[in-house]
């Protein structure tokens, strides 16, 4: 029988490719992102009038760039640790629970879930990302997703295992055997104003697309480029209006648990959230919410995160959580290796980075 030997959970921002003298750099860009939801009611606002905002209610956590480096030294120590660990493992299947942003799914096919079972997959190197024009950050940056191109194995028979087990116990995935590109097209940003609904709509150009980059990450600062099987599985996130709620995706954490123990082949499973927590703005106060529900099996707690904490990219929390269900009956235990909160503007805009393992 399969036997989950161990979790892992991982944020996989660009910081953590990054060197902290290039964060500030980085950090202009906050300042033109339209999709920054703002805790408590989790409504999207413009960064100059969050600025002001948050400082007449002496809200704003920006203390400078003095923090960074060590910041960065942490997140170094963090990953390599469970790099090691996961390593050491030496897990036959890799599932990984993370999300796509504008990579494989776009408003013409958009599934709720899906999982991704074809025998290999493309790791393509990442293309021009960051500011266009400081080369040195667009290659640090694309370099923390793989940085030449492979075919990964794929537990491709336990992919249809799963697909088949999700199907007959109340989940309705879509399934992936290929990719075939090129990739491109529209995603609306369908997220709570003060006065509506964000606008805002997102168009990517036609381009070949490998991996997304929740899982490239892994591949990539994991298992430093020499992967063992994974099963990319997904969930959409990020974009309404069919994202899942924090209860469904810890059901879903729960069948795919069930659907390992179930497997009848004596293989060592590790299973691995990538994503979150919260960003493009921190939420200090969620995210040690869940961190804590996670160290307690507090399934409760973790199936009624509020779906207002968890607009754009502070959604990618459900991997996590995700993960939670998968462990619900499992032994192992949750350890936070280090939660690492960045504010980079006086707008809170940053993340709240998390690095723990289930052993």
């Amino acid at each position: 029988m399969a036997k989950i030997v161990l979790g892992i959970g991982t944020s996989h921002t660009p910081l953590l490719s990054l060197p902290p003298e290039m964060w500030e750099e980085y950090a202009t860009g906050d300042s033109r992102n339209p999709e920054l939801a703002f805790p408590p009611d989790g409504l999207i606002r413009p960064f100059d009038q969050a600025v002001e905002w948050l400082k007449s209610e002496g809200r704003s956590k920006y203390s400078g760039s003095e923090p960074f480096k060590d910041q960065s030294a942490r997140f170094k120590t963090a990953l390599d640790t469970l790099a090691s660990t996961l390593q050491q493992a030496e897990p036959d299947i890799t599932v990984i629970i993370s999300d796509d942003q504008d990579e494989w799914f776009y408003e013409h096919n958009m599934p709720r879930f899906a999982v991704y079972w074809g025998e290999s997959v493309p790791l393509i190197p990442r293309g021009q990302v960051g500011n266009a024009g400081n080369a040195v950050m667009t290659k640090a940056i694309a370099s923390g997703y793989g940085e030449y191109p492979m075919d990964v194995p794929v537990a491709s028979h336990f992919g249809r295992f799963l697909v088949e087990y999700l199907c007959e116990h109340e989940f309705d995935p879509a399934h992936i055997t290929h990719a075939r590109q090129p990739y491109g097209g529209k995603v609306a940003r369908r997220y709570p104003t003060p006065d509506g609904e964000l606008k805002t709509v997102r168009e990517t150009a036609d381009h070949d697309q490998g991996l997304p980059h929740g899982y490239a990450f892994v591949v990539k600062r994991l298992f430093d480029s020499k992967p063992r099987p994974i099963l990319p599985v997904f969930q959409n996130t990020c974009y309404p209006p069919n994202t899942p709620s924090a209860k469904r995706s810890y059901q879903f954490g729960q069948a795919i648990g069930a659907a390992i123990r179930a497997w009848d082949e004596p293989a060592r499973v590790a299973v691995v959230a990538s994503g979150g927590l919260s960003h493009f703005v921190v939420d200090e106060d969620q995210d040690r919410k869940v961190l804590g529900a996670l160290e307690r099996k507090d399934a409760e707690t973790l199936k009624g995160i509020p779906g207002a904490g968890l607009h754009s990219a502070a959604s990618e929390t459900l991997n996590w959580i995700s993960v939670g269900g998968v462990m619900e009956q499992e032994p192992l235990k949750f350890e936070l290796l280090d939660y690492v909160p960045v504010y980079r503007t006086p707008a809170n805009t940053g993340g709240g980075w998390a690095f723990g393992r289930w052993q």
